[in-house]
């Protein structure tokens, strides 16, 4: 097998969605997000691709580094235990999870051009089940919301928080191989030539 760390990210960011509208435990989906979402904002950083997180630091005078420690606050726990082996994580919710693949996704695209499937309807889902009103939403993005309601339609928001993840792996399941939703996917990282 030869993979190139666009196809990394992908396969972690397509299992993330796949075992989080599964209602699988959170600890795979999140630790899933934060190995695509790291993966993605390095290459951002060595390509000048600006990664959402890079857009964070700037804007909010921080380093990347201190970004990338608020942007991911259990990421440490979830997979080193050199520190603090007897350390107990508390507060970690489900939910926790839903800005940070969002994020993924969005960096994914950022950088490969194209998201999969399972990022796609992540996206729509995630519009669906986060945004109140329509007119709320930024002008730059209210179409994609329009879109995302239409997909997850009346009732969604209602919904408990499993039964609109049980809709987000219908939705999967009905469009995984839709052709029409395959985006072309730039898979080969090309950094910028020095001069």
């Amino acid at each position: 097998m030869k993979l190139t760390k666009i196809d990394v990210a992908e396969a972690h960011i397509r299992a993330a969605v796949r075992l989080f509208f599964a209602c699988e435990h959170p600890v795979p989906v999140y630790s899933l997000t934060c190995a695509a979402r790291e993966i993605l904002t390095t290459i951002g950083e060595k390509t000048g691709v600006v990664t959402l997180l890079h857009e964070y630091a700037a804007d909010h005078g921080i380093s990347l580094k201190e970004a990338i420690r608020s942007a991911s606050p259990f990421a440490n726990f979830l997979k080193h235990a050199d520190r603090d082996p007897d350390a107990v994580l508390e507060g970690f919710e489900d939910d926790e999870i839903d800005p940070f693949l969002l994020i993924a996704c969005w960096d994914f695209h950022k950088i490969a051009g194209g998201m999969p499937i399972e990022a796609q309807v992540f996206e729509a889902w995630w519009y669906a089940a986060h945004t109140e009103k329509l007119s709320e939403a930024p002008r730059a993005i209210r179409e994609l919301v329009r879109l995302s309601l239409r997909v997850f339609p009346i009732g969604f928001r209602a919904a408990t928080r499993d039964e609109k993840k049980r809709r987000g792996l219908a939705c999967l399941v009905k469009v995984r191989d839709d052709p029409a939703l395959r985006m072309k996917i730039k898979r080969v990282v090309e950094r910028p030539k020095k001069q």
